[in-house]
């Protein structure tokens, strides 16, 4: 996986929360959230943008919505490739999940960590903000944010179109790739990273994935329609340490390329 830095010209951090009220009216439950990289006269369209998704968004209706901006020194921004896409369709949720589990083995994570890993997502009561950590060989979780866990941010594509074109022609589109696919290429590039897992809580999308430091592997079905939950978790090497993995996935800014130009 190539990397090459830097930027001589400043971009713009945008980033998007939105939150509703919990049950008891005072405990925030989160709704959405979104990441953008972008040049000064863009934000005004890239906001905007951001507000009518969380006004529309699928899992109700916003009760908070944070929008933060924050400069960002081009010298700063790594350049890291987009990992390739595969993608596999199944009959059923267990076969998605069997796959699942073959895969990450297949990247290097033990069957006990893989299995416990698919079984921590499936037995969430709320949606994960971010991710868990776990021990890629013995499964156990390592971080200690609970459903906030570790947020990527600071990410987008290097260049849009050519972005959005190496997708078509992966046979895939839309706004939740495209995010999935920077989100999974960032953290691929993390010291000690070694595989991926995710799926959506949005009700409407049963498509997760796995991923490794080459591969974005898309999963279909990996939960049943109108599921509102979902979740993601990395696995990593063992005695990984895990201040440098916060530091490089909430404050690293980085854009994903491609081949294309």
């Amino acid at each position: 996986m190539g990397e090459n830095k830097s930027l001589s010209h400043c971009l713009f951090s945008v980033r998007m929360r939105a939150a509703t009220n919990g049950s008891n009216g005072k405990e925030k439950q989160h709704l959405s959230g979104c990441e953008r990289l972008v040049s000064d006269d863009q934000m005004t369209t890239v906001v905007q943008n951001l507000l009518q998704r969380v006004l529309t968004h699928t899992r109700g209706e916003a009760d908070t919505i944070n929008i933060q901006i924050d400069k960002i020194d081009g010298a700063t921004i790594r350049l890291v490739s987009a990992l390739k896409i595969e993608s596999l369709e199944f009959a059923t949720v267990e076969q998605a999940y069997g796959s699942a589990i073959a895969s990450l083995v297949e990247f290097g994570v033990s069957k006990t960590a893989a299995c416990k890993g698919v079984e921590l997502i499936k037995n969430l009561s709320a949606s994960m903000r971010g991710g868990m950590v776990l021990d890629a060989i013995t499964g156990e979780r390592i971080d200690s944010f609970g459903d906030r866990g570790i947020r990527l941010s600071h990410m987008d594509c290097e260049n849009e179109s050519a972005f959005l074109s190496y997708l078509v022609e992966s046979g895939i589109g839309g706004e939740k790739v495209r995010e999935a696919m920077i989100l999974a290429s960032k953290a691929a590039f993390a010291k000690n990273y070694i595989a991926e897992l995710c799926w959506s809580d949005d009700p409407h999308y049963v498509t997760g994935y796995v991923a490794s430091k080459e591969i974005y592997r898309r999963l279909s079905p990996m939960k049943l329609k109108e599921d509102y939950i979902g979740g993601r978790m990395f696995f990593v090497k063992p005695n990984a340490n895990l201040d440098d993995l916060i530091d490089f996935f909430e404050h690293q800014p980085v854009l994903v390329k491609t081949l294309r130009k």
